[in-house]
């Protein structure tokens, strides 16, 4: 199918009320492809935060559903994975059965990439450290994968999100060096770091793909969507645009 040919509408559902990432992912889409978003508004500031969250997630799919979306996206790395894998997918399946429409979060699009690229491990880097960072290796580790580090590239009182693009990515190639040998892949958390225009640095230099949320969002749209087109210029996993698992 032609990118051409598509006409859809995707519910995206944002962590925070202001984001550069949902302008990065309509850019990564074919005209046609409209995103309708809402917002949960995280401050960031607690782990109770996120694990208080799901109701209003549940009332965010309900209304993209009523508003007649294609399928809906609940972003948003660290809520559902402190709820644990197989609390998740419960939540995913109970969410498509009521509502008729195809579900995915952030974490099931990079467990789905991670397949598709044949990895069984790899190392994490976050913005968090601590039980979030456990968290998130736990949710891989029950995935079936084998996670040899997860945490920040950064000192510890540092925020990625401070950084610019230059520095960012140089602090993961120096961080990357430091941590555990065998990975096959970099999973990055955050859909906010500005990494996008360094992916082909990144994995040059690292020598394995690099798995950043938005260009993981992307391919999993484009290939529920029946598109398989390559998208070069930011990584493998768009580069390659292997089948979903």
């Amino acid at each position: 199918m032609a990118s051409a040919d598509i006409s859809a509408r995707i519910g995206v559902i944002k962590p925070t009320l202001k984001s550069r990432s949902l302008h990065d992912l309509r850019e990564l889409l074919p005209e046609g492809v409209e995103l309708i978003d809402e917002q949960m508004g995280f401050a960031y500031r607690s782990l109770d935060e996120f694990r208080a969250a799901m109701p209003a997630y549940a009332e965010k799919v309900a209304a993209l559903a009523a508003r007649g979306v294609d399928m809906i996206h609940p972003e948003g790395a660290p809520p559902f994975m402190l709820q644990g894998r197989a609390e998740e997918t419960r939540l995913i399946d109970e969410w498509q059965a009521r509502h008729g429409v195809p579900v995915f979060t952030t974490g099931s699009t990079q467990v789905a990439a991670m397949r598709a690229l044949g990895v069984k491990r790899f190392v994490g880097f976050t913005p968090f450290t601590g039980e979030l960072a456990d968290a998130f290796a736990a949710y891989f580790t029950h995935a079936g994968f084998d996670v040899l580090f997860m945490g920040k590239p950064v000192a510890e009182d540092e925020n990625v999100y401070d950084l610019t693009t230059p520095e960012i990515a140089e602090r993961i190639i120096t961080a990357f060096a430091g941590v555990p040998r065998g990975a096959e892949a970099l999973y990055i958390l955050g859909s906010d770091w500005r990494v996008i225009d360094v992916m082909a640095r990144l994995e040059a230099a690292l020598q394995i793909p690099v798995l950043h949320p938005v260009m993981v969002r992307c391919w999993y749209i484009r290939r529920m969507l029946g598109l398989d087109e390559p998208v070069p210029g930011h990584g493998r996993l768009l580069a390659q645009m292997p089948p979903l698992p």
